[in-house]
């Protein structure tokens, strides 16, 4: 091949490579490729910084509750500033990639102001002398700002010169050491109340009640459903009594009762730590296949007591039977009388609490029954929207035997096999932790357990501090 040939056929070569435009796209795809990852580390790296904020924000908040609990609210400021301080660093140390001086204000500052009676506020930068106001008056509010700021580290953006992306926030929690408190009781008194609210009283009042259901004596069984039977009174006669007028001649105690006696003994104790300034109101509501107010909310807690003393199961007419039980009545209704809670430092402004006491199972079937799950939507309107407060004692059901005066008998009622046994609790409470807020759903079985759990619900409602922002 001659040198005009070679230079021929390199010429041809060089042409038909100009020409070929096959690997354009992976060239263009190679430039682009760089960005593109470039731009998905950063958006990786943001994603991170934004996880890691919304923990600090979470933390900050512990910070600032644990600075305005009751128990910091009776010593010294510097206690306060102490605990803060150590739930923000205790909860932060392990978080990765975060860099956060809680040495410098600019890493860590918690500001506590205290109010006093007089109206005197005075704040406190802490960390504070440990007993400063050691030997005063103690503060009658309490505010606590925890506020921080950081950086998180990146994986991706410092190659190209961004090292780290800030993270910061704030979180302002407040307390009262005697708040304003407005508290709505809705009380169940349908005829699953009038089961007897102990074993001992269960066996009790089937054995008054056995064998006396029917004239005609052909369907024989204790009535322990809260339905109408006979009871014998004290000169031997026999005479139609509901469960309740039975219970009530021979010191039974059914579960209504053991409501309106912690009823009763929370409202005794909202009156004997109330004050001048009557900081509690009760308003008062009782329910079945609809809400009733039996109360209006007022300062007057004489007045609730003798109206709750009062409180007794409803009617049960067979028909439409108040027997049955309409929680979506009690929520609606309670939704539309509560207005919106405030932060409690003044009357206008009172925190607002609903205390329900409730089984968590619907029934408006009239005289048949159809027992439901309730709806938990139904309380968003007060939770979310209102602000209120949502404590419930779920009332749980005992086995309730066929015989309960033969100690080796197990077999159940009829009635419990039927309404309760098909919705147990594991069913029932998911419902009803949804509609509490959270932490404020407790659980009780018996009677001790009611009482205690609604006295539990009051003094947890003095206590509860609140996150501003």
């Amino acid at each position: 091949m001659t040198v005009a040939d070679l230079i021929a056929a390199a010429s041809r070569g060089v042409r038909r490579l100009h020409e070929d435009r096959r690997g354009n796209v992976l060239m263009l795809t190679a430039f682009a490729l760089l960005p593109i990852t470039f731009a998905t580390g950063m958006g990786i790296d943001y994603s991170r910084a934004k996880r890691t904020e919304s923990k600090l924000d979470a933390v900050a908040d512990a910070a600032s509750l644990a600075a305005v609990t009751q128990v910091t609210m009776e010593k010294p400021v510097g206690a306060a500033c102490a605990a803060a301080r150590s739930t923000f660093v205790s909860q932060t140390g392990g978080l990765d990639g975060l860099s956060l001086d809680v040495s410098q204000p600019s890493g860590l500052t918690i500001v506590i102001t205290d109010t006093y009676a007089s109206g005197t506020a005075a704040p406190y930068i802490c960390p504070t002398n440990p007993n400063a106001n050691a030997t005063g008056e103690r503060p009658l509010t309490r505010k606590a700002v925890v506020t921080y700021g950081g950086t998180s580290a990146n994986s991706f953006a410092g190659v190209l010169g961004v090292a780290t992306l800030a993270v910061a926030g704030t979180s302002t929690s407040q307390t009262i050491k005697a708040p304003y408190m407005d508290v709505y009781l809705a009380l169940d008194t349908s005829q699953s109340m009038g089961l007897a609210a102990s074993d001992e009283d269960a066996k009790k009042l089937w054995t008054l009640t056995y064998d006396l259901n029917s004239e005609d004596k052909k369907y024989k069984r204790g009535c322990q459903f809260g339905c109408h039977v006979q009871g014998k009174l004290a000169n031997g006669s026999w005479e139609k009594y509901s469960n309740e007028a039975i219970a009530n001649k021979y010191g039974i105690k059914l579960r209504v009762d053991i409501e309106r006696i912690a009823a009763l003994d929370m409202i005794n104790t909202a009156l004997n730590s109330q004050n001048k300034n009557r900081f509690y109101r009760f308003g008062v509501y009782e329910f079945g296949t609809e809400m009733r107010k039996v109360q209006s909310l007022t300062d007057d807690l004489s007045s609730v007591e003798n109206t709750v003393s009062k409180l007794t199961l409803g009617p049960n007419d067979g028909n439409i039977g108040y027997g049955d039980t309409n929680l979506a009545a009690v929520m609606n209704g309670m939704a539309a009388q509560i207005p919106a809670s405030g932060d409690g430092t003044t009357q206008a402004d009172a925190r607002k609490f609903l205390f329900i006491v409730t089984d968590g199972v619907q029934d408006l079937c009239g005289s048949s029954h159809c027992m439901a799950l309730m709806d938990p939507a139904k309380c968003e309107t007060l939770k979310r929207d209102k602000k209120v407060t949502i404590g419930i004692v779920y009332t749980t059901y005992l086995p309730v035997k066929k015989f309960p005066a033969d100690e080796k008998s197990t077999e159940l009622a009829f009635e419990y096999n039927w309404l309760i046994a098909p919705l147990p609790p594991s069913k029932i409470r998911p419902r009803l932790e949804e509609c509490a807020s959270p932490g404020w759903l407790l659980e009780a079985a018996d009677g001790d357990g009611i009482h205690a759990a609604m006295l539990k619900l009051f003094t947890q409602a003095t206590q509860a501090p609140t996150i501003i922002h």
